[in-house]
């Protein structure tokens, strides 16, 4: 069975919601309701952060601050979260805006990464909506990720599951197409990503009208 550390990359200054990590669900800041939803699938689970503020909803031991951090993945990339985590096989990134993960999410990636050796795996649900990141893949090989409305593809959760010598490498590569702003085309560069479908029935908390 695979060592398996989450890891959920958190920043203050979202683009689209500010202090989105900071806005309260159910009186619980939104960070802390994902992190306490994924440590109670029994996962050592880390938040890694540039705030203090952020910090300061997460317990000391889980907490990782990293400085500033181009996306999610770089933010993973970092020493301080490497040199934590570096015991374990693989570095699931978690999203911190996913509200509604659970088991259902988590388990076809589990399953996958006992099963297989990847160095990226990555998920997806069935169908998209116009202003969804999807996916384009074939064969379990992800080809192409856009936020484009190009009418076809999958959508694409923001959960990875990395090798960390994948993450040590991430800081080198280079994005071609910065239009897109989408970290995980970088890879496509040097390494394959695997992708699995899964079930999330749920939000991604990425505009206003989602928390409506």
């Amino acid at each position: 069975m695979k060592n398996i550390a989450v890891v959920i990359p958190a920043r203050l200054n979202s683009t689209r919601i500010k202090h989105k990590m900071l806005m309260k669900f159910d009186d619980e800041p939104l960070i802390r309701l994902v992190f306490d939803k994924v440590r109670m699938m029994g996962y050592d689970t880390f938040v890694a952060t540039d705030s203090k503020r952020i910090a300061k909803c997460i317990p000391n031991k889980w907490c990782i601050q990293t400085g500033k951090a181009e996306n999610g993945t770089h933010r993973l990339s970092k020493r301080a979260v490497l040199d934590l985590v570096g015991n374990y096989d693989y570095i699931l990134n978690v999203q911190g805006d996913m509200l509604d993960v659970n088991h259902e999410t988590i388990r076809p990636i589990r399953k996958a990464l006992d099963k297989n050796d990847y160095t990226c795996l990555t998920a997806y649900t069935k169908g998209a909506e116009p202003n969804d990141v999807k996916v384009i893949h074939q064969n379990g090989k992800a080809l192409w990720f856009t936020r484009a409305p190009i009418g076809y593809g999958d959508r694409h959760l923001g959960i990875y599951a990395y090798k960390p010598h994948l993450l040590k490498a991430y800081r080198s590569m280079k994005d071609k197409y910065k239009k897109e702003n989408l970290e995980q085309n970088r890879i496509l560069s040097l390494y394959d990503i695997d992708v699995i479908e899964t079930i999330y029935n749920g939000i991604e908390v990425n505009t206003y009208n989602d928390i409506k």
